[in-house]
């Protein structure tokens, strides 16, 4: 096998996306977090373990492109029964924080099942909506659908996590939309979706998860509870200006006034220390990875990998926007990470496994000869 034919053929726009995102999320975790724990032995522990996790995933993704992504066809009933046994262990034996039992211990780091359930289940999906050719015009064609991604979606809500819920949802979309699911459908789930939200509202939906949809109308209805992330981010991106306060040197982080600022609000720090220069730029990357992702998914040679790079596409663009517009004071709180940037080290992962399957569907668009 020649290997430098075969790295010649990989996406280098999408991996130069990639790595910027990489380079630029150490430097703001690592200004998050150093003046939290000034003079402590370890300062800079988080930029560390990110740092471990991003090579690591590099290697990991890199290696996987001699893997070829069709045989994960054949895997698909493996990987789904791997999925659910992972989230009931969290459920009976996972640790919790925050509220929230969504890990499992494995010595000094945490893996959260439910991040990697989203790649698990965009395979599972391409594969079922593959073998469709029906378009999902009727209701009795997307019982399959809905009956795949029950399980696994009431598995994360009950830990509870209604982020990475909303997310598989917007994965599902995205590949039925691909798919040719009849928009007529869409609108009628709409209209019976605002019939039953009173229901959902009084007897689904957490109080704190109640408070977090008032908020985003008046976070001064609880400026010292759940409005105070908001309001503390909408401070921090105003203070930044045009082109920030400079790294190690934003007030509302360094002084943690900023809840969360190396995960769930790190685009915060981005818009505080680098201005709107700096969230511009990161945003430029953002569109650049989505815009390769959506190439490779229109320029694959087969149905299946059409559909992975698909529901990719579907499950980062819904997290950019959520979590960004959350920054904003424009979107509800609800734990999304940031893509490439949130720490984290399982999402992390789970983000440059996507990134290798990728790579995968763009270097066997066409059939390639080895020496």
């Amino acid at each position: 096998m020649n290997l430098i034919r075969y790295w010649r053929r990989i996406d280098s726009t999408l991996l130069m996306a990639v790595l910027g995102l990489g380079v630029i999320c150490l430097l703001i975790i690592a200004s998050a977090t150093h003046a939290n724990m000034d003079g402590q032995p370890g300062q800079y522990d988080f930029v560390m373990k990110q740092g471990i996790f991003f090579v690591g995933g590099l290697i990991i993704a890199g290696g996987s492109l001699y893997f070829d992504y069709r045989k994960l066809y054949r895997f698909v009933p493996i990987l789904y029964g791997i999925n659910a046994i992972l989230l009931l262990v969290v459920k009976f034996a996972g640790t919790s924080a925050l509220g929230a039992q969504r890990w499992i211990q494995i010595g000094p780091f945490t893996l959260q099942p439910s991040e990697f359930a989203k790649i698990i289940m965009i395979i599972c999906l391409a594969r079922l909506m593959a073998n469709d050719k029906s378009g999902f015009q009727t209701w009795k064609s997307l019982l399959p659908v809905a009956g795949m991604m029950a399980l696994p979606t009431l598995l994360i809500f009950i830990q509870p996590d209604l982020g990475t819920s909303l997310v598989f949802a917007a994965i599902t979309f995205g590949m039925l939309y691909i798919s040719g699911l009849k928009m007529q459908l869409v609108k009628r789930a709409f209209l019976a979706f605002v019939v039953v939200f009173p229901l959902i509202w009084f007897f689904v939906l957490h109080s704190y998860q109640k408070m977090r949809i008032l908020v985003l109308f008046n976070p001064d209805v609880d400026p010292y509870g759940s409005g105070y992330h908001v309001i503390q981010s909408k401070i921090s991106i105003g203070s930044g200006g045009f082109i920030g306060q400079g790294l190690f040197e934003g007030t509302q982080s360094q002084l943690n006034f900023l809840p969360e600022n190396h995960t769930d609000f790190i685009f915060s720090v981005i818009g505080e220390e680098l201005g709107f220069v700096g969230a511009i730029f990161v945003l430029f990357l953002f569109f650049v990875l989505l815009y390769r992702t959506l190439m490779i998914s229109r320029s694959s040679g087969d149905a299946f990998g059409s559909l992975l790079a698909c529901g990719i596409f579907s499950m980062w663009l819904f997290q950019i926007f959520i979590n960004v517009g959350m920054t904003l004071g424009i979107m509800p709180v609800t734990g999304i990470p940031l893509p490439f940037m949130s720490y984290g080290g399982s999402a992390l992962l789970m983000n440059l496994l996507c990134v290798g399957l990728l790579m995968n569907i763009y270097l066997r668009r066409k059939k390639l000869m080895f020496d």
